[in-house]
């Protein structure tokens, strides 16, 4: 009980996440159209200033086994995160670069690549995502920030990543994954610089 007491934010996140799919009928197989077209987020949503999408859109799967996948992986990263850390630490890192990333890719890269006609993604400014993976990226950028050989790490997932973008694009999620990840990696890069700074200058006093 006591280990549980130490990541609230994450158990409360996972329960969130399994109710919002269990009321919008996720867990029965697919997520309604209904529901993704109400609560899931994308250029045109944004822009019209539904604001509230960017965390409706959070807790929310497109279908059982994308749930199943994101409860696991949001239980993994979340939880370390919070385990090592804070528990206001990790929800305010969480939804920061979650929004931040988000914002990125539903103005700048969406419309980018909609421009474009060889890569086949004209109607990306209406297509509808879900899911909390953005945010979950860019924890674990801020993880391998604070791991030994975080540069090598980093290029590996970055190269996992590619290598998913060159069999299966998806503008959308695969953009925030990357974009989430540097944010995570370069804010935790910054900050222990700063720190390291701030210890040689109390050590010198």
């Amino acid at each position: 009980m006591k280990h549980i007491r130490r990541i609230p934010f994450t158990i409360l996140f996972l329960s969130i996440m399994v109710l919002a799919n269990w009321f919008a009928g996720t867990l029965a197989g697919t997520l309604p159209a209904e529901t993704l077209s109400n609560w899931g987020i994308s250029h045109q949503t944004v822009v019209t200033g539904d604001l509230a999408r960017l965390i409706t859109g959070t807790f929310l799967s497109h279908d059982l086994g994308m749930f199943l996948r994101q409860l696991i992986f949001a239980g993994a990263v979340i939880g370390y995160f919070e385990w090592h850390g804070s528990t206001l630490r990790t929800a305010i890192t969480y939804f920061s670069i979650d929004i931040v990333g988000s914002v990125i890719v539903l103005f700048a890269v969406v419309p980018l690549v909609a421009a474009i006609p060889e890569i086949g993604q004209a109607d990306a400014r209406a297509t509808l995502d879900v899911g909390m993976s953005a945010g979950g990226f860019g924890l674990i950028g801020a993880i391998l920030a604070s791991w030994p050989h975080k540069w090598l790490l980093l290029g590996a997932v970055v190269a996992a990543i590619v290598v998913k973008v060159w069999y299966d694009l998806d503008v959308i999620a695969d953009s925030a994954h990357l974009i989430c990840l540097l944010i995570g990696f370069a804010v935790q890069q910054t900050l222990s610089v700063r720190s390291r700074s701030w210890d040689r200058k109390e050590g010198l006093r």
